[in-house]
């Protein structure tokens, strides 16, 4: 038997690829789907925060299509960044033309002068190296070297001092909560994009429509609320074969035993786990001291999404999300779930949701969290009046991010192969303490699946 810990998207797929082998998935709330969640709350919903589905690999998105046929929304993507009291196209980078002439020639000079200077630190970001045979998933970098950049420096190196001042310098330590020096550099090849010269000239004149990133198309579920994706899932996994409010609170790696917190124990021939990887440490009794403190070491940022059900249509109809550099607004981006499907909304209402990334020791609260989204709104124009104001939900999400560091580089190889050697395989985003899309999270429990096969045949 297999083990499977949590019912998030990665948990999910390896239930539906493990189909004919005999499993358990195990789930602590009383509903499937770890963050990709949605609440329903005074006819509005709102998701756990953003999630949209990216779906690059060929396979994966025509088994997503399957999973819930005609019931997807193509979109083409409508992100914004609110700075200088103005509105400009994501992404920031290729999208200066509205802004003062002054910040234009900051940006414009900084890029050149980083374009004239290609030091060593531009190329010096490795690569993730496969860690496990047959796991394609399980890939980390090597431990930090001397002379490598940290994000900040790749910043500078890539975008310039204007771009760094304006927009990635304020953004950033707005969502991460801490200096960029301190973060490494190693999660953004994929996530930001680096437009040539004549793009960043060009969108300092004029706005040249031009897409640019990995999401420039995306797709959401028609009826409202990303939780139809979790959902049509568990609908393929058997009664039997899931356990919902289920809590697993002690695993022995050696005897692959998992001990629920009803007192009753499962053994398996392979454990699972989508649970966050400090959480799995903690848990695992016969861990190494030293691995186990190595994981409680890993950091984090939470996020409080604050919610707003809004009486009338949106000031800015076509935005589907907006990024806040600035300081003035206590957001780092706020959604417009409306802008994906109407059905988010009662008829004649729309929903706001300010995502506000905080750490336990810069925490403002929930209520005073909402005052500042409420005021902030209202001063930048989002929202027109208080009254129009007809509900609000403030959700926490203590784990959102995990924080790319030198201490991360340098215990997740360890902490992986061991383990993967006893039996025990992390997966999802916070299984593997990694920046990932949904997509990615379906793969890996899909590979995973795979890999279980190639080990018993």
């Amino acid at each position: 038997m297999v083990v499977i810990l949590g019912a998030g998207l990665a948990g999910l797929s390896a239930a539906y690829h493990l189909s004919d082998r005999d499993y358990v998935l195990i789930e602590r709330e009383s509903e499937v789907g770890g963050l990709c969640r949605s609440q329903r709350h005074d006819g509005f919903v709102f998701d756990f925060t953003g999630h949209l589905l990216h779906l690059r690999d060929p396979s994966i998105r025509d088994w997503v299509l399957k999973l819930l046929p005609d019931g997807y929304r193509q979109l083409h993507r409508s992100a914004w960044i609110h700075s200088h009291d103005t509105l400009t196209p994501y992404p920031f980078q290729a999208n200066t033309a509205g802004l003062p002439l002054e910040v234009r020639l900051e940006c414009l000079l900084g890029f050149i002068a980083a374009m004239s200077h290609q030091t060593a630190e531009r190329q010096g970001i490795p690569e993730p190296q496969p860690l496990i045979d047959g796991l394609p998933f399980m890939t980390v970098c090597p431990p930090p070297q001397a002379g490598e950049p940290n994000f900040l420096d790749w910043i500078m190196s890539t975008f310039g001092e204007g771009f760094a001042k304006h927009f990635f310098i304020p953004y950033n330590e707005k969502l991460w909560r801490r200096k960029l020096s301190a973060v490494t550099g190693d999660w953004v090849s994929w996530s930001i994009p680096r437009p040539e010269l004549a793009d960043v000239l060009r969108g300092a004149i004029t706005r040249s429509g031009k897409v640019y990133g990995y999401n420039p198309q995306f797709l959401y579920p028609a009826a409202g609320g990303i939780d139809h994706l979790p959902r049509s899932l568990a609908a393929h996994i058997p009664e039997n074969s899931m356990r919902l409010e289920c809590a697993a609170v002690e695993i022995s790696a050696a005897k692959r035993r998992v001990t629920l917190a009803n007192g009753e124990t499962l053994t398996g021939e392979f454990i699972l786990s989508s649970l966050p990887l400090t959480v799995l440490a903690k848990i695992t009794t016969d861990m190494p001291y030293d691995l186990k403190a190595a994981a409680a070491d890993l950091d984090h940022v939470s996020i409080r999404a604050v919610n707003l059900g809004v009486r009338g249509e949106p000031v800015h109809a076509d935005a589907q999300w907006v990024y806040f550099p600035e300081a003035s607004a206590p957001f780092h981006r706020i959604g417009l779930p409306t802008a994906l499907t109407p059905t988010m909304a009662p008829s004649g209402h729309h929903s706001l949701v300010a995502e506000i990334s905080f750490r336990p020791e810069d925490d403002p609260g929930p209520e005073a969290s909402l005052e500042q989204t409420v005021s902030s709104l209202l001063r930048c124009g989002f929202l027109r009046s208080r009254d129009d104001i007809v509900t609000s939900k403030v959700v926490d999400i203590p784990l959102a991010y995990v924080v790319f560091d030198k201490r991360r580089r340098e215990v997740l190889p360890e902490l992986m192969r061991w383990f993967v050697q006893n039996g025990i395989v992390p997966m999802g985003r916070y299984g593997t303490w990694d920046y990932l899309a949904m997509e990615d999270s379906l793969r890996h429990g899909r590979e995973v699946a795979a890999w279980i096969g190639s080990q018993t045949v």
